[in-house]
């Protein structure tokens, strides 16, 4: 009878944790897909980092390029005698 009783014991054990295994295995794809996600969106937040620097390089470049060209400018007028 103590056999019966500690196998019948077991075997509804047995069924809890395998309950809680399926509950554990569903979180742990979950958990996986999360990674996945945030992985993902990190390399996206670096490579939009990235852009965001070379753009701003390109700007500054392109506004001292500007300054240069204004300098010329206002210096052709000057020899032209339209500017002062």
């Amino acid at each position: 009878m103590d056999k019966e009783l500690l196998q019948a014991i077991s075997d509804m054990m047995d069924e809890k944790f395998e309950s809680i295994r399926d509950r554990l295995d569903k979180i742990d794809t979950r958990l996986d897909v999360i990674e996945y996600k945030e992985d993902r969106t990190s390399k996206k937040l670096n490579d939009l980092q990235l852009d965001v620097r070379l753009a701003e390089r390109d700007i500054r470049k392109d506004i001292h390029t500007i300054r240069d060209e204004m300098d010329t400018v206002l210096e052709l007028l000057k020899i032209h005698k339209i500017v002062i």
